[in-house]
């Protein structure tokens, strides 16, 4: 049996990765490669930290 929140993830995933994807698009189209660079490191950086402040929750339940 699926989770209910695994569910909806696998949902969200291809609409998040669309709308990634033309913003991407539309910032190399219109602003400069480094702009998007920066915004992709900050992104990544957001993404590193949930994970971070998502292994420190699990290892505080066990």
């Amino acid at each position: 049996m699926v989770s209910k929140s695994v569910t909806i993830l696998s949902f969200l995933l291809p609409i998040a990765m669309v709308i990634g994807t033309s913003i991407a698009i539309y910032f190399y189209a219109y602003y400069s490669i480094i702009l998007l660079i920066l915004i992709s490191i900050g992104g990544l950086m957001l993404c590193a930290y949930v994970l971070i402040l998502k292994s420190q929750k699990h290892r505080s339940a066990r």
